[in-house]
């Protein structure tokens, strides 16, 4: 095989009900220049039979004996990849057929652009549709900046990214985060490089019982309270962050738990107090950010539409405001 163009990497472990399905959809990609690096992290059911069911020579196995963690799993892989580009894959998503090849358009055409995301569509284990509300990914880099102050900017199994770069220069994935560590990396990157998303859904994510976000702990909302507490300062030019601002908005998203002991009106008092300081900091931000600020807004008012319906109507009226001024 010739010196493939991107470098598929999917660690897996325990992932025998979906993974056929995961290596299915690589298999069956529009662009086909490509190498399928997968990292067995030392699955104990039958992960192993399933990947060895499949027959293409662009499948490279990495088999770690005994579990080393995910940010492990995805470094010996990064140490293992050929191409110059790497896409991440999780064993429970499906790529659409289109998602390499819509990637890797972009990035030869937008050589400045170190790592791309996109949209996903997100399903339950049977593959049947889920509301995707409060998935949305900022597309410009200035849209994801502002996005990473209170949520991860890039769904993992969606990205493209330079491996010289990601690798060689920033070191790849920090081991210290046992979860989160995309979060940390792509922080990282987009400091330093020019970062985007795309608008189009490239993925399924599946949402199921065992999966890795199911799995979050009151760990997790410290290592993402953290990543945003240092994104705060940075976008802000903050050089300190206030009071509980990055405990309150790490407890947002990364934990469905760590919800019920959230006030709306202290969250939504947060969020006005970051808006206020970024607006004077880029008086002239563009639509798109105050896009993505209406449908955050909007998402919390859903979230707290039962149990805090003063902070939701709140949430709600604000978000209006912001979709009105931005169209």
């Amino acid at each position: 095989m010739s010196d493939p163009a991107v470098t598929v990497l999917m660690p897996v472990r325990n992932g025998e009900p979906f993974v056929r399905d995961a290596i299915a959809s690589i298999l069956a990609q529009s662009w086909t220049g490509y190498e399928f690096v997968i990292v067995d992290d030392g699955s104990t059911d039958g992960t192993p039979d399933a990947i060895a069911s499949f027959a293409d020579p662009r499948i490279r196995v990495i088999t770690n004996r005994s579990p080393e963690g995910l940010p492990r799993a995805l470094n010996r892989g990064l140490a293992a990849a050929r191409a110059p580009l790497v896409a991440r894959h999780d064993g429970d998503d499906r790529a659409h057929p289109t998602r390499l090849e819509t990637q890797v358009t972009f990035l030869r055409n937008n050589p400045e652009v170190v790592l791309l995301g996109a949209q996903v569509r997100v399903v339950d284990e049977r593959g049947r549709r889920r509301s995707a509300l409060g998935w949305h990914k900022g597309l410009t880099h200035d849209a994801i900046r502002f996005q990473s102050m209170f949520d991860n900017p890039f769904i993992h199994s969606t990205v493209m990214f330079r491996r010289e770069i990601v690798k060689d220069e920033l070191g790849s994935y920090d081991p210290s985060f046992v979860s989160a560590e995309d979060f940390d990396l792509w922080s990282r990157v987009a400091e330093r490089y020019p970062v985007r998303n795309l608008p189009q859904r490239l993925v399924d994510f599946r949402m199921h019982a065992s999966s890795t976000a199911a799995g979050w702990s009151s760990e997790h909302v410290a290592r993402s309270s953290a990543i945003i507490e240092r994104n705060l300062r940075i976008v802000l030019g903050l050089a300190e962050v206030p009071g509980r601002w990055s405990q309150v908005l790490g407890s947002l998203h990364v934990d469905p738990r760590s919800r019920e002991a959230l006030d709306g009106n202290e969250l939504l008092d947060v969020l006005d107090a970051i808006d206020e300081c970024y607006r004077k900091r880029h008086p002239n931000r563009n639509r798109e950010i105050t896009r993505v600020f209406a449908a955050k807004l909007g998402h919390i008012s859903r979230m707290f539409a039962r149990k805090q319906p003063r902070a939701a109507f709140r949430a709600f009226r604000r978000a209006t405001l912001l979709w009105a001024g931005a169209r």
